[in-house]
């Protein structure tokens, strides 16, 4: 099994002032054009940054914005997908340095996210892509791609995705989808709900959450 992408979306309210301390004390950009408005809730910002030390070779796109209506709530949007082949943009190699990097990053977030930093749990939308080996992890039969097409109308139509609500969640996973890459690899894609501390560990938290839930519905062939 290996994890494509991970998306966390957490939301909270503060004022507009604790938004922006944030910004500041994580050393995230501000989105462009943001901070030339009138309006008191104009905080957008973004970060990239990079994984150091051992934490694998995910890079981590994060950005804060305010909720559409309210300006007290924001929504902080993470992403961890697979690094780029090639040399690493300016762009992101200067974001990574403003905010140290990830897990630092996490770490900034987590010690200035509203509540109890660093100790209160947060309810996270999560979202995992995972490619998947059908000689070691194969869907249980319920949810397996149909082998062979069939005929509609003088047309040939072959299943290539599926996928599903599960009632009750299996632990985070409330929607489960499954497509073929190529022959022999799956991607599983798997989004609910998990709540959990901020914290420089949460994307590993959430990727064993998830997958914990995922696993449930696979079996070794």
């Amino acid at each position: 099994m290996t994890l494509d992408s991970l998306e966390a979306v957490v939301h909270a309210t503060a004022s507009p002032r604790a938004w922006r301390r944030l910004v500041d004390e994580t050393g995230m950009s501000s989105m462009p054009g943001a901070g030339t408005s009138k309006r008191s809730v104009d905080y957008a910002a973004y970060f990239y940054a990079l994984p150091t030390g051992s934490s694998g070779p995910l890079y981590l796109y994060g950005d804060l914005r305010p909720s559409p209506g309210a300006g007290a709530n924001a929504r902080l949007k993470l992403r961890w997908e697979l690094l780029p082949e090639g040399p690493k943009p300016q762009q992101i190699k200067s974001s990574s340095r403003a905010v140290g990097g990830w897990p630092e990053v996490l770490r900034r977030v987590a010690a200035g996210w509203p509540g109890t930093p660093g100790k209160e749990a947060v309810s996270v939308d999560v979202t995992a892509t995972f490619v998947v080996d059908e000689a070691i992890h194969a869907p249980v039969p319920a949810l397996r791609l149909r082998q062979s097409p069939v005929r509609r109308g003088g047309h040939q139509l072959a299943q290539t995705a599926v996928a599903w609500s599960l009632d009750p969640p299996s632990g985070p996973v409330h929607r489960l989808s499954v497509a073929r890459l190529r022959e022999g690899e799956l991607v599983i894609a798997a989004s609910g709900r998990h709540t959990l501390p901020l914290g420089p560990d949460i994307a590993e938290a959430l990727e064993g959450a998830v997958w914990q839930g995922v696993a449930r519905f696979l079996k070794t062939p």
